[in-house]
Order: structure tokens, then C-alpha cells, then sequence
């Protein structure tokens, strides 16, 4: 499982680095430009897709609860430590974002995509820190810098 596991964090490091190479200077920057938004997005969704679908790896390997939706992949990984409780919001708080992005894509607001871009890729680079200890058989340590709470 580790080496699948592995590759498969890879590729959600490379969605996450693609998202930090598209950060816009400033929100007029990124208002103004249609493809750059288009792109994000479907960038976001992608990610936390990923994210999902190794939460939902994590859980059937281990032979732990299946989720009830997927909310819940991140609270089962938080029940047993594989994630911390500001880890586990944090996680949930992007299937939100997720969920808007797939199921209400014509009413998108531009700012919150924006502000996920400049203050919460650092949640997703935790959540790859989590998995990937995980993954190593290490313990996961929060880093320090770890942001928990959600603004609008």
C-alpha cells in the first residue's frame, strides 16, 4: 500500500504545486481573468478530489468504518489519528468548497476562490504532510505553521 499510497500523494504535491504556480498578485488580477478562475477551480476541485479518493484509500486498506459521505472520510482519518481535529475541519471545510465547485459551479463567488488560494493551500500541503507519514509508517506532528481556522 505504501508505494501506491505514495504515488498517489505525488500527484496530489504536483495538483498542489500547480495551484501555487497560478496564484495571482492580487484579487483584480484574478477577477479579471477568465481562464486563470476556470482554471483554479477546476484545479481546487481536482485536488480535493484527490485528497478524497486517498482518505478513501487510507480507510479501506486499514479495514476502518466507511464513510457516511465524503465528510466523513476525514472524520473517520481524524477518529483514528491518522489526521488532527483542525486537520479533519480544515478537510471537511474543502469538500464544502468541492461540493459548491461540482454542484453550483454557475454561482461560484470569485473571492472565495481567491481567498482559498492565498490562505488555504497550506491546509492541503498538511494534509499531504499527514498522508505521507502516514504512508512512511511515521508519526504525523502538525507543523507549527498550520492555519486551522477558515475565513470567508
Amino acid at each position: 500500500m505504501n508505494a501506491l499510497l505514495n504515488t498517489k500523494i505525488d500527484a496530489l504535491e504536483a495538483y498542489l504545486q500547480d495551484l501555487r504556480d497560478i496564484e495571482p498578485a492580487n484579487f483584480d488580477v484574478f477577477e479579471q481573468d477568465k481562464m486563470l478562475r476556470r482554471y483554479a477551480e477546476r484545479m481546487l476541485h481536482m485536488t480535493i478530489d484527490a485528497c478524497i479518493q486517498i482518505g478513501i484509500q487510507v480507510l479501506t486498506e486499514e479495514g476502518l468504518r466507511a464513510p457516511e459521505n465524503y465528510h466523513d472520510v476525514f472524520t473517520v482519518l481524524g477518529d483514528h489519528r491518522i489526521l488532527s481535529a483542525p486537520l479533519v475541519n480544515s478537510m471537511t471545510m474543502m469538500v464544502e468548497l468541492r461540493n459548491v465547485l461540482v454542484y453550483e459551479y454557475d454561482v461560484v463567488d470569485h473571492m472565495m476562490i481567491y481567498s482559498v488560494l492565498k490562505r488555504r493551500l497550506d491546509d492541503l500541503a498538511e494534509f499531504i504532510r499527514a498522508l505521507r507519514a502516514y504512508a512512511n509508517g511515521e508519526p504525523y506532528i502538525p507543523s507549527p505553521l498550520f492555519e486551522p481556522s477558515f475565513e470567508e
